[in-house]
């Protein structure tokens, strides 16, 4: 009896499945193929279970099934996005157990609904996420039993997004016994939101000094104090980027950390040999200005640092130091966030004045510069983007700013240096971003190095009378500072 004849697709080689199997992007497709036959399956199924987004319980459930159908599908996953909302979280706590499962995780993230969102808007809601990553943790960090120990579960990245304690107050925020996760032994992303950081979770990481490998750390919306940061900065070997966001849009009657400038300065010292990104915004003192007698001159290898106005980095990097030395390190590119309070918005000829002088100073200091200004949601915004370098004194602003980011060489430097001006579209959401929110855009309306060639003549005879007492003197300080 005559054989049926194979599939051309059946002929290929084991090779040419695989690369087919991993352009597929439509999981429909990759369902459909997986199905066909069992020898498709097989390379389907690992680019199928690689990715997997968790929005409801019953996908949730649906995934737990079907590892335990075929326990080989849990050493598919790399990357597991939980992002459930309030409405859809019946039967998430399976993936408690699913978790252990997943022994060739990569990448996690635990979003748990948040009281901003709009479903989350009820009397009965609570705070408490259905997943108990603090156990999950304790175990992700095991080592394996063997002659070889491993990692149970070597996690790379984690963003998380929830909390453990159940409650309407600000225990509910607490860090506490989670600190473990600062403790895996190959995380080296990791993102944390809107948690309570203080000096209790010290007992769980005073042991762990200088061993782990995490490389990037970003706090979003969190309140930190400056012994919980200096427990946590205790335990990287080289962290290289660090993003500490203070809480702005959630009310808090937290200290900031510039409140204590050197104990702030001194937590950040103990990665001063690694770190080459800062990022510091929130944290408003609404003190007033006085000298901190503090420098980070001696963190060499940071090369960019982004920084709210009136982040207290932001008030050091403007002093000088004893023995009246720069306080910045070399080479570093600066972007400061300004708010729109900074522009006088009422005034039609001068509304960018004021933070074109602080530009001018802030050129004498650092080679590459970037400004960042948040409307905040103003409807004005397009009109005080188009008024840059116009007014009474636009063309003379920006001839000065000309004059430093040329090539230097009439002001005694060698170095060319630049700016960037760019403004914040407020889409209406607020950090933490949620699964599905428009993340806010920069968008930029002026670039110096567009401007060098060229420019020069259109802007002689721009130097008039009217210019403001003491703007000359500024100029004169910056070439000094140069």
């Amino acid at each position: 009896m005559a054989q049926p004849e194979q599939s051309r697709l059946l002929r290929l080689a084991d090779e040419l499945l695989i690369q087919i199997a991993q352009h597929i992007d439509s999981s429909q497709d990759l369902c459909s193929l997986a199905v066909t036959c069992s020898r498709l399956q097989g390379f389907a199924e690992p680019v199928l279970y690689s990715s997997i987004l968790i929005r409801n319980g019953s996908k949730a459930l649906k995934l737990f099934n079907a590892i335990l159908r075929r326990s080989g599908r849990a050493l598919f996953v790399r990357k597991l996005h939980i992002r459930y909302r309030s409405d859809g979280e019946a039967g998430i706590e399976i993936l408690n157990l699913a978790l252990l499962h997943l022994l060739k995780l990569k990448e996690l993230l635990i979003e748990a609904p948040c009281c901003n969102d709009t479903p989350s808007q009820r009397a009965d809601f609570q705070s408490q996420g259905k997943i108990d990553y603090a156990t999950y943790f304790e175990f992700a960090s095991s080592m394996t039993l063997g002659p070889q120990p491993q990692v149970q579960i070597p996690l790379e990245t984690l963003v998380l997004h929830s909390h453990n304690v159940r409650g309407p107050d600000r225990r509910a925020f607490d860090m506490g016994k989670n600190a473990v996760i600062f403790l895996h032994p190959t995380l080296r992303n990791l993102t944390i939101s809107c948690f309570d950081i203080g000096e209790n979770i010290k007992s769980y990481l005073s042991a762990s000094k200088n061993s782990t490998v995490l490389r990037s750390l970003i706090f979003d919306e969190c309140n930190i104090t400056t012994d919980g940061l200096a427990a946590i900065l205790s335990v990287p070997k080289a962290l290289e980027s660090l993003t500490i966001g203070e809480r702005i849009h959630h009310r808090s009657n937290h200290e900031p950390l510039g409140r204590h400038p050197a104990k702030f300065l001194k937590a950040l010292a103990l990665q001063e040999r690694s770190l080459t990104y800062v990022k510091h915004i929130g944290g408003r003192t609404n003190l007033p200005h006085k000298s901190t007698q503090l420098s980070l001159a001696t963190f060499s290898n940071i090369k960019n640092m982004k920084l709210d106005a009136d982040s207290i980095l932001t008030r050091i990097l403007k002093e000088t130091a004893p023995p009246w030395a720069p306080t910045i390190p070399p080479n570093l590119k600066l972007c400061l966030l300004l708010p729109c309070d900074e522009l006088y918005l009422d005034d039609e000829d001068d509304v960018w004045y004021s933070p074109v002088m602080s530009m001018v100073e802030w050129l004498g200091r650092v080679s590459n510069l970037d400004i960042v200004v948040d409307f905040d949601g103003r409807n004005n915004m397009d009109r005080v983007i188009q008024s840059l370098w116009k007014g009474r004194l636009g063309p003379r602003l920006l001839k000065q700013i000309l004059r430093l980011v040329g090539p230097g060489r009439e002001h005694g430097r060698l170095d060319k240096r630049s700016l960037r001006i760019s403004v914040v579209r407020w889409t209406g959401f607020i950090p933490p971003y949620m699964y599905g929110e428009e993340l806010p855009q920069e968008e930029l309306i002026f670039d110096s190095d567009d401007y060098i060639s060229g420019v020069g003549e259109s802007l002689e005879g721009c130097e008039g009378s009217d210019a403001p007492e003491g703007e000359d003197d500024l100029v004169d300080l910056v070439e000094f500072l140069s």
